[in-house]
């Protein structure tokens, strides 16, 4: 036993919030990449509650009663004999309860999970002030940016008692035996917090000093329901968890508090959360272990599943891993990229190209546009690749960042950039690996072996957002800050949050238990504001928009920020993640797509500005509409209709098709868009 590591996976599990008490579980397979068991369905769909791999349909999107089902995140737990010496590892041995390990049994797991809300004391989200300005340049030499709810409680020290009691929501630590498969535990006002105290003793502490809006704004105003948990845990029958998240809820102090901000609205709650999950193995002998801990975080729907980024979270944190954190020297050493390495071209260079083809059934692409993403689709590792795509001259090269993230079309990707840079581009080890291909220094045949858990990291990150960080949905530009990882990979594993270890039994009643939490690049430097040790409960989604649904609503299309000169065309913000333009399965016929209608449309969107069209034009109408909104799946996973596999359209959308009619890019300023009818 003592020879074993046991760790939990996926590193960072995904929730999205639903309206509906019904989940279904996150994706294990990459979104848009091949079936790994050979079916035509590309990866990405997320997995129907009470199987191991069966992928939902669009008859699994909402309930009996029409409401849209929650994505639960699943958590697992691998034994690693030995330590790690590379990566990937391509081991690890799936442990559940009745497994046996070194002649035990396991006959329980015991979790802890922490989540918690601190957005709304947190430091604004502030635009860029100069040229190549980043938001992490707010934090830069002990700099903070301004505190969201400025002079809350007559202070803008988020420490402040005051200011974390009543704007941090904080339900506690719940502790859940993987033998109760069948009931659940809430992270609600209601559920004592309980945690793992000694081997698998689970201590419950009634005076934790729990913390919900309610219990502080007497006139609070629920334009969609009060927030009445942050989610809650329950258990497959092996001992897997499961964590469910809340409602998608927002809520105000009172009333007379606007939404009027895309990213930064004072005055707000909403009920998304993050935190740690550890796991106790309990053995027949009485004997317990513990597991490397990883990360859980609820966020915005996955409305577009089989969508892939071009830049997705996973090559945002490999990068982080990569260039900092010393993940595989033979790819990156002595502050470079090191020539002599061949990337695999199915895992490091098709996925670029396929992501690049997956754009057309989220945006406004022209008919040449698509072709030429057809073309790089069907690029094969045999190709020779000047004859189909000249990286060095198409794509904008991200080590020089001050020139070419001011170049627009044709320069690619054809999307907005973080917040500071105009147009997106590749992490520098995407660019590395493309540039590779061109050069032709790639693999193909001889892929690198990752176990069952390291492909559960990879793919969860995959499915998810990277770059554009404005501040983005799922995480932000916090991943590319070194000091939020545990450093010491061979022995954690990589990909994990840089955890604080607390006391609960020090939680009392009356003094909030929870910091203001870590920052990036702070120092102990005289006059610093504190460094927090570790990363608690509610540190990686405060980063984030407030509440959510502002941000998720205004990101159509935009001009650029900073704008080159005389620019007047509109880009995407997150075309993969966030539908802009799409083709309703409703209007398919005979082979043929119908017309084009904004995935955010119907009363209260139609606008006779340009830049304003595919959106609510009131940000209220999104917290209270957002659970109306289709989502786009594969013709294959369609089954109420016959459609071919190549096509990925719009289901179960409840809004009405009404509003502005979608135009071809590109689209610019002085557009007037046409309304649906005209």
């Amino acid at each position: 036993m003592a020879d074993n590591t046991f760790r939990i996976h996926p590193a960072i599990g995904f929730a999205r919030v639903g309206d509906s008490d019904e989940y279904y579980l996150a994706p294990e397979t990459a979104a848009a990449l091949p079936d790994p068991d050979g079916g035509e369905t590309t990866g990405g769909l997320p997995i129907k509650a009470g199987t191991e791999s069966t992928p939902i349909t669009d008859q699994d999107i909402r309930d009996s009663q029409g409401r849209f089902k929650k994505q639960a995140a699943r958590f697992r737990i691998y034994q690693y004999p030995g330590g790690q010496q590379s990566y990937p590892d391509g081991g690890g041995t799936e442990v559940v309860i009745g497994s046996e390990i070194g002649g035990k049994t396991v006959t329980d797991i015991v979790w802890t999970v922490h989540l918690a809300n601190k957005k709304t004391n947190c430091y604004l989200l502030p635009e860029p002030d100069t040229k190549g300005d980043q938001i992490i340049d707010r934090y830069d030499d002990c700099k903070t940016p301004p505190a969201r709810n400025k002079d809350y409680a007559g202070t803008n020290d988020l420490e402040n008692q005051k200011r974390r009691t009543d704007l941090q929501i904080d339900p506690g630590p719940r502790a859940f035996r993987g033998t109760s498969a069948g009931s659940s535990v809430s992270f609600d006002p209601a559920t004592t917090a309980s945690f793992v105290s000694s081997g698998d003793t689970i201590s419950e502490n009634a005076d934790y000093p729990q913390s919900f809006p309610q219990m502080h704004f007497p006139n609070l105003y629920c334009p969609a329901g009060q927030i009445e948990s942050l989610g809650a845990l329950e258990a497959e029958d092996n001992g897997r968890l499961l964590v469910v998240p809340a409602n998608g809820t927002a809520v105000a102090f009172d009333k007379d508090q606007p939404l009027d901000d895309d990213v930064n609205n004072d005055g707000w709650f909403d009920d998304t959360a993050d935190g740690p999950v550890y796991a106790t193995l309990v053995f027949d002998d009485g004997s317990t272990v513990e597991a490397q801990g990883a990360w859980v975080i609820s966020t915005d729907p996955g409305y577009a599943p089989q969508t892939l980024n071009v830049v997705s979270l996973w090559d945002d944190i490999y990068n982080t891993f990569v260039e900092d954190l010393a993940l595989q020297p033979e790819l990156f050493d002595n502050g470079s990229y090191q020539k002599s390495y061949e990337p695999d071209f199915d895992g490091d260079v098709y996925p670029v190209f396929r992501a690049a083809w997956m754009q057309q059934w989220n945006t406004n692409l022209p008919e040449p546009a698509k072709a030429g993403h057809d073309a790089v689709n069907a690029i094969t590792a045999d190709d020779t690749p000047a004859d189909y795509l000249h990286v060095k001259s198409i794509i904008r090269d991200p080590n020089q960042w001050e020139t070419e993230s001011e170049e627009g079309s044709p320069k690619m990707p054809l999307s907005l950039g973080d917040s500071g840079m105009s147009f997106l581009m590749v992490s520098k080890t995407q660019y590395f690996f493309l540039t590779q291909w061109f050069d032709g220094a790639y693999r193909h045949g001889n892929s690198p072996v990752f176990g069952p858990g390291e492909v559960l990291d990879k793919v969860t990150l995959q499915n998810c957002l990277g770059g554009r960080f404005s501040p983005g949905i799922d995480m932000t530009f916090i991943v590319r800050q070194p000091g939020l990882w545990k450093s010491g990979w061979e022995t954690e594993g990589p990909f994990r949050i840089n955890d604080q270890k607390l006391d609960y039994t020090k939680a009392t009643q009356g003094q909030p238990f929870l910091t203001a939490g870590w920052f990036p690049l702070r120092s102990e430097a005289e006059g610093c504001p504190p460094v927090s040790p570790g990363v608690e409960p509610g540190d990686t989604s405060k980063f984030m928009a407030l509440p959510w649904h502002t941000d998720y609503n205004s990101c159509a299309t935009h001009t650029p920020a900073p704008n080159p000169e005389g620019n007047l065309t509109l880009y995407w913000s997150w075309p993969a993640q966030r539908p802009v333009a799409v083709y309703a399965a409703t209007d398919y016929k005979d082979g043929q797509l119908g017309q084009q209608l904004y995935s955010v449309r119907g009363p209260g969107t139609q606008t006779e500005e340009a830049q304003d069209v595919g959106r609510f034009q009131e940000r209220l109408d999104m917290v209270e509409n957002w659970t109306k909104i289709g989502v786009i799946m594969q013709g294959t996973a369609i089954e109420s209709g016959d459609y071919p596999a190549d096509v990925y359209l719009e289901v179960e959308s409840q809004l009405e098709d009404s509003g502005n009619r979608v135009l071809p890019w590109p689209n610019t300023v002085r557009d007037k868009p046409p309304v649906i009818g005209e």
